[in-house]
């Protein structure tokens, strides 16, 4: 493959969608999407469970997230000490603490080879079987640049945090030519057409977001597309590091 890895969100297999919705919902009620008043501005709208499950937000409970980390397949103490302090990185806004344990971590990180990066969303870590991963680092080692540590872990960490990939914005996705998207993510990250639409050509609804008001192209939870796929030719520049509106963003939703 060439090109950057990118990130492909976890999500939880169809049958557990609804039982994971059911968990967010009781850890944070806020998660809960406003369906009737979906079902009021579009009177199309059917409120069943996996319509619900669907919109429904896995951010964490209280105002803070805090949670134990432990590390699968990492036996290098001072590589697993980084890649904390990077997730740590969130807590220059927020409250966000996350502590190692050795075993039986809420938050379970693997390197795997040909797997990619990725992390599943918010409280959905809670659906996943106790000795599987929650997030994969593939191949991350001492010797990743330090950039690599900025790009790829506290975007993997703000999955964790509940947040979502703003490239999946409607105005963003109404950017990118999905013809050119499927043969360029084909060529550089061995997607199908599946695999595009999942995490790239299909926007996030709305409604079922706590997001800022308008997309954010620097936010550390946003890709950077080329130009080349783009309508207009202009690249959506991607962030590299949390940004301040990721920071303030982080603040409001888990104030210290």
């Amino acid at each position: 493959m060439s090109g950057p890895i990118v990130c492909s969100a976890k999500y939880l297999p169809l049958e557990q969608r609804v039982s994971a919705a059911d968990k967010a919902i009781h850890l944070n009620p806020a998660n809960r999407p406003q369906a009737e008043m979906l079902a009021q501005v579009f009177p199309s709208f059917t409120p069943t469970r996996e319509r619900i499950a669907a919109l429904t937000t896995k951010f964490w409970h209280s105002g803070k997230v805090a949670l134990t980390v432990s590390f699968l397949d990492i036996e290098d103490q001072t590589l697993r000490a980084r890649i904390l302090q990077h997730m740590n990185a969130w807590d220059a806004s927020a409250n966000v603490s996350f502590t190692e344990s050795l075993k039986g971590g809420q938050v379970r990180i693997a390197t795997a080879s040909g797997s990619g990066y990725w992390s599943y969303i918010g409280t959905d870590i809670f659906s996943v079987p106790a000795d599987q991963p929650t997030m994969n680092l593939e191949s991350f080692s001492m010797d990743i640049p330090e950039s690599e540590y900025h790009r790829v872990v506290r975007h993997e960490t703000g999955h964790t945090m509940g947040f979502v990939h703003e490239h999946m914005r409607q105005a963003l996705v109404d950017l990118i030519d999905p013809e050119k998207a499927y043969q360029f993510f084909l060529e550089t990250q061995g997607w199908n057409k599946l695999m595009v639409d999942q995490q790239v050509l299909t926007p996030i609804e709305e409604s079922s977001m706590m997001g800022t008001s308008t997309p954010d192209e620097d936010s550390i939870m946003c890709y950077q597309i080329p130009g080349t796929i783009t309508k207009n030719g202009e690249p959506i520049l991607g962030g590299l590091d949390i940004d301040p509106t990721d920071y303030a963003f982080a603040a409001k939703l888990y104030p210290k």
